[in-house]
């Protein structure tokens, strides 16, 4: 996909804006490629053309938590902030499993676009705000939920059309910070209750409106 199509922002940007973003360079990652780690200086926006970047922290308990995903079309946020605050990136980014491919706005770029592009600064705007939303429901459900309820959340957002999640227990617990015994068990609750049925590396939801009454 253009990245016209993309971003919808292009088509508002002056012209000298439009040439300077469609000569922005491509870069490609690996799967589960590790791009960004905490204490980084950022000096750019993180602009998502193809797979996907996680954003995610670790606990003390050292497991990984995912805090938020950036799909084609999106910023990562965090590098959004880090960039106008000139302060060092708080958390770590890897490419998802699919890997991703990118473009990165370089810090001189970014703050001119910020002061003389109206589309690219409602876009950043917009990004900051929505995603803000995002954090703070994944706040919520860490730390007003049980496993069972943030397992059955997680189903219910990331499942395909066909009602299945392609996601491995272990996985799972590393998306919600926890251990893959304790997905196990949530897990085999939902399914007892007739909510789910799992196979290998894979999640059918069975009834997708009592799950979602449970998240």
């Amino acid at each position: 996909m253009r990245r016209a199509e993309l971003f919808p922002f292009f088509d508002d940007l002056s012209a000298r804006g439009r040439d300077e973003f469609g000569a922005l360079r491509a870069t490609r990652a690996t799967p589960h490629e590790q791009l960004i780690r905490p204490g980084d200086l950022i000096n750019g926006a993180y602009l998502v053309l193809r797979g996907a970047l996680r954003v995610y922290y670790v606990t003390d308990e050292g497991r990984e938590a995912t805090l938020y995903r950036v799909e084609p079309g999106g910023a990562c946020i965090l590098a959004l902030s880090s960039t106008l605050l000139d302060q060092p990136y708080p958390a770590w980014v890897d490419a998802g499993a699919g890997g991703g491919t990118v473009v990165r706005v370089a810090s001189p770029a970014f703050h001119r676009w910020m002061d003389t592009e109206p589309a690219f600064r409602g876009f950043v705007l917009n990004a900051m705000s929505t995603r803000i939303f995002e954090l703070m429901r994944t706040l919520e459900e860490v730390t007003t939920s049980t496993i069972v309820r943030r397992v059955a959340a997680y189903l219910v957002r990331n499942a395909g059309d066909d009602g299945e999640v392609a996601i491995t227990q272990t996985r799972l617990a590393v998306e919600l910070g926890t251990a893959r015994e304790v997905v196990f068990r949530a897990l085999r609750e939902l399914a007892t209750q007739g909510l789910i049925a799992t196979r290998r590396g894979r999640v059918r939801i069975l009834d997708v409106r009592r799950l979602a009454r449970l998240k």
